[in-house]
């Protein structure tokens, strides 16, 4: 059985957390400038492309994020690229770091399990 990506999880670790806030910049200027605009209509796109990276449980993560934006007298167009790079856990879910790595940091995300003392 797959187990499904979180996907606001995700989100938030392409890129560092920079797709994300780039995200939420660009949608509130698309809004602003279809009501602005009545008669024009604002376009924002987000292109992910997925491949493998070599022969372990990597996958390498293009993303695109591209607008179009109306004005009065033409329109403003930009896109922007990088790729993240996530692990493939058991079940297909992706995330930055392998769910089977130890907790060294203290991630929230992962579940820890007791460790039993050693009795001396």
């Amino acid at each position: 059985m797959s187990q499904p990506t979180d996907v606001t999880r995700f989100f938030e670790d392409l890129d560092g957390g920079v797709l994300s806030e780039r995200l939420g910049v660009i949608l509130s200027h698309a809004a602003s400038a279809a009501t602005d605009n009545p008669k024009k209509k604002a376009k924002v796109t987000i292109d992910l492309e997925i491949s493998n990276i070599g022969s372990g449980s990597q996958v390498g993560i293009a993303h695109k994020l591209a607008f179009k934006i109306p004005h009065a007298h033409g329109t403003q167009a930009e896109d922007h690229t990088t790729e993240t790079v996530m692990y493939v856990n058991s079940g297909g879910e992706m995330t930055l770091e392998p769910k089977n790595q130890l907790d060294m940091i203290g991630h929230s995300h992962r579940q820890s399990t007791p460790q039993k003392e050693d009795d001396q």
